[in-house]
């Protein structure tokens, strides 16, 4: 199929009779940021040419940074900012000190030995929802990768290792695309035990959106036949209005809720959130075998106004209360896995 660029179809040959170089009308940058926290953090910007604009992270686990699409912000951004990997703060009680350097961003990933609230497991002190978003990747590329004369796509691509002595040692090669003229990217991962002892395994993509998607007016809609189960007694005063967001709310406290939504016949599942007033849409879709969780938080605060979309292999509890449950996945000794998950845009 050909390029769709600008309200028609185009060869690559067409476009480039039209311009010096494909930049002018999409493509991949690396640059690094030069201030504040953020100083030294490697990253890439993306522009698909239709519309969707991206940051990945390369030195925060390959997260996904700012967003907008046809210039409008889609992701919540934290005040924190997208702090640098060293600045992970391990000396706060309960393993909180994670939440000082959470950036947000369109896609924080967290994992892999742990996912959600601070435990201990055994003999293992685990912070919220581990290291992933601090380990920078490895081995990385970003481009265009053309296949023939009609197709092509944005990649960037890397490695992040989560490994300790006497502990894990799991590989995650993250690929990152996004269709040249497009309005949607694709994250896939694959996490490999190259260690030689079986791991807990938890991954949860912790997809996060803001104003002014999200809104008083913002819908959430997906394929579910049952009601939505709280994470505690705050999200059980909400769970009758999950899906509904309002205004930024004085003193608000954030409620979690998980969701079951149906897979369809190609075993992926579809959330979508839309404000009608702009109007825009983002839809998630992600493979259901490999993440069969789903959770939504939603944080209605001042400064702090977000709904997170949260595909996983596990629930927010920590790997403690995942394996007392008996939900706890783990992944053998040379074993492979794949993860995929979609964000697409559309409206204005």
């Amino acid at each position: 199929m050909a390029i769709q660029l600008f309200g028609r179809e185009w060869t690559r040959r067409e476009l480039e009779a039209r311009v010096g170089t494909i930049s002018q009308i999409a493509g991949v940058e690396r640059f690094s940021y030069t201030e504040g926290a953020a100083d030294g953090v490697r990253a890439v910007r993306a522009r698909t040419g239709g519309g969707l604009d991206f940051t990945v992270l390369l030195s925060r686990g390959m997260d996904i940074g700012t967003a907008s699409y046809k210039g409008v912000p889609f992701a919540w951004q934290s005040a924190t900012g997208a702090a640098h990997p060293h600045a992970l703060d391990q000396s706060q009680p309960n393993g909180r000190g994670w939440l000082r350097s959470f950036h947000g961003g369109l896609l924080t990933g967290c994992g892999l030995s742990n996912a959600g609230a601070a435990n201990v497991d055994g003999d293992e002190h685990l912070g919220v929802h581990g290291y992933l978003s601090h380990i920078p990747a490895d081995e990385t590329f970003a481009g265009i990768e053309w296949t023939g004369e009609d197709s092509a796509q944005l990649v960037v691509r890397g490695v992040m290792r989560e490994a300790c002595v006497f502990g894990e040692n799991l590989r995650l090669q993250r690929t990152i695309t996004a269709p040249l003229g497009g309005s949607h990217l694709h994250v896939c991962d694959t996490v490999t035990n190259a260690g030689f002892a079986e791991v807990p395994l938890m991954l949860l993509y912790h997809l996060n959106f803001g104003f002014p998607l999200v809104s008083e007016h913002t819908e959430i809609v997906t394929n579910v036949t049952i009601p939505p189960e709280a994470r505690d007694a705050d999200a059980e005063m909400g769970k009758e209005t999950a899906l509904q967001l309002t205004v930024p709310t004085p003193g608000y406290r954030e409620q979690c809720f998980f969701h079951f939504p149906e897979p369809d016949a190609d075993g992926f599942a579809t959330v979508t959130m839309s404000n009608p007033a702009l109007p825009l849409t983002a839809t998630v879709r992600y493979d259901h075998g490999a993440l069969p969780h789903l959770t939504q938080w939603k944080m209605m605060g001042q400064g702090e106004y977000v709904c997170g979309i949260e595909p996983a292999n596990c629930r927010v509890f920590g790997r403690t209360a995942e394996r007392v449950a008996g939900r706890l996945q783990t992944i053998a000794p040379g074993e492979t896995r794949t993860f995929r998950v979609e964000v697409s845009l559309a409206g204005l």
